[in-house]
């Protein structure tokens, strides 16, 4: 299973807060202040506000293009993998849209048709996501766009080169008090970390991202930061720790009202529990999983979890 939680890093709100501060300040100006904050504070909100705000606006104005944008990202926040990769195909060969806004589209697209196995054909969208955002970053330098780089990086599985990256921006950038830069920062070092078998760094990182997490208003990113944690125990098999933050991110989940992180949870929680020996509690959590809201839980999976559980009666 390709743990897309464990992967999320800046494609959440930071992503669309980067590219908002460098679309023009004119479609600043013309932003609803209400469908700005509903869209940063829960994906699933957003997606039921953003379509009157799109017919409300002249189609393929900045305000315009900024909303897809809101609409694009909460898709991919929630994981409605097919309904995002229909409405990126609409985009991903026109040319005549703002340079930010293609550049995010090469990313999302980039990042979902490579989550459904087309490797290669991925790679071409993210490597003209990475010459794109070094143009941005020479004309308008912003440690927010590093991070985006060495979180395209991670796709392209250049680990340490993205590792060093972010290394040398944490420390350049220490004391800077920016709770997104520094959640995405701590989110995307995480999974260097993971990947480079970093161990107590790993679980550091994701208790920095976290207790960040924290300080913004996006229950569904607080969600998914508690949920790297919980499973950066359960990879050093720290059961009790890993139980104890699954069930936090649980409160998180149901809040945001996201039923794909929440599904996830379950069956996280189901596997702790059964290996632990809690077969009655294993076989309530795995009642819980709902296989329709999450498409990375494979039947396969499933029947394979099931299977233990039965077998550790």
């Amino acid at each position: 299973m390709r743990d897309r939680l464990v992967l999320k890093f800046i494609t959440g709100i930071t992503f669309l807060l980067l590219f908002s501060a460098l679309f023009a300040v004119e479609a600043n100006k013309a932003f609803s202040i209400d469908i700005h904050q509903t869209c940063k504070s829960s994906p699933s909100q957003c997606l039921v506000e953003i379509g009157p705000q799109l017919v409300s606006v002249p189609f393929k104005s900045r305000v315009w293009f900024q909303y897809k944008l809101y609409q694009l990202d909460a898709l991919f926040q929630l994981v409605k993998i097919k309904e995002l990769k229909n409405e990126l195909e609409k985009w991903i060969d026109k040319e005549d849209v703002p340079l930010r806004f293609k550049v995010s589209i090469y990313i999302l697209y980039g990042k979902t048709i490579k989550s459904e196995g087309n490797e290669t054909f991925g790679n071409k969208y993210l490597n003209k996501a990475i010459d794109t955002l070094y143009s941005v970053q020479e004309a308008v330098p912003d440690p927010m766009i590093i991070v985006q780089i060495a979180n395209v990086l991670n796709d392209l599985k250049k680990y340490q080169q993205g590792y060093d990256m972010l290394i040398s921006l944490e420390k350049r950038y220490l004391k800077r008090n920016n709770v997104m830069f520094k959640l995405e920062l701590y989110e995307n070092l995480g999974h260097f970390a993971y990947r480079l078998d970093k161990r107590e760094e790993h679980i550091l990182f994701r208790v920095m991202a976290m207790g960040w997490a924290k300080q913004q208003t996006n229950s569904q990113r607080t969600a998914i930061s508690v949920y790297n944690l919980a499973r950066a125990y359960q990879i050093t098999k720290e059961y009790l720790y890993s139980f104890d933050y699954f069930k936090q991110a649980e409160k998180y989940a149901k809040k945001s009202e996201d039923y794909h992180i929440l599904s996830m949870i379950m069956y996280r929680c189901s596997e702790i529990q059964n290996i632990l020996g809690n077969n009655k509690k294993a076989r309530e959590y795995f009642e819980l999983i709902d296989i329709e809201v999450n498409e990375e839980i494979s039947q396969q999976e499933l029947n394979i979890l099931a299977n233990k559980i039965k077998n550790n009666k």
